[in-house]
């Protein structure tokens, strides 16, 4: 799952076409810097490499009074396609920052998205159960790899996690 692509065709389908500072700025806005790993760079390779693919289209460079330029970029069908796919695959995963890029979209697919959360919520849960029983049979003797508490910290963090999607799924 690509993150930034999914955070860069969201942008653009929320905004309409736009050049690359301008989505950067946006994701800014949105704070995303705290909740993922993305880097401005990330933004203009992705928007280079997804015109390459279809995926979005780069209008005429716009003249400018400073320097080259600013290349607007709108979304394709297919751009709206892999959006949607990968949106779907982020709010069925248990990776936090794919986990976190799928609900800022949440709501571009308001009923299929909060069964996507509820299913993940119970598998998380599940999940967590299974750790907890995993970790309640595993010795924890001192020393690497220290498998009692680990899979103690995974089963809190997914059932935290579950936690908080049922949050979410109450709000919503």
């Amino acid at each position: 799952m690509n993150v930034v692509r999914l955070l860069v065709l969201g942008a653009l389908r929320e905004t309409g076409p736009a050049h690359g500072y301008a989505i950067g700025q946006l994701l800014d806005d949105w704070q995303v810097q705290t909740w993922t790993n993305l880097r401005s760079g990330s933004v203009y390779h992705a928007l280079q490499q997804m015109a390459k693919e279809g995926l979005i289209m780069a209008g005429e460079p716009e003249t400018g009074d400073r320097g080259p330029g600013k290349t607007r970029f709108a979304i394709t069908d297919a751009g709206r396609a892999s959006f949607f796919a990968l949106l779907r695959e982020a709010l069925s995963s248990f990776d936090l920052i794919e986990l976190s890029s799928g609900l800022a979209f949440l709501d571009a697919l308001p009923d299929e998205g909060r069964e996507l959360l509820a299913e993940t919520k119970a598998l998380l849960e599940e999940n967590a159960l299974r750790l907890q029983k995993i970790a309640a049979t595993t010795s924890n003797e001192k020393g690497a790899p220290r498998t009692q508490d680990l899979l103690g910290l995974w089963s809190a963090n997914l059932a935290a996690t579950a936690g908080s999607l049922e949050k979410i799924l109450a709000r919503n």
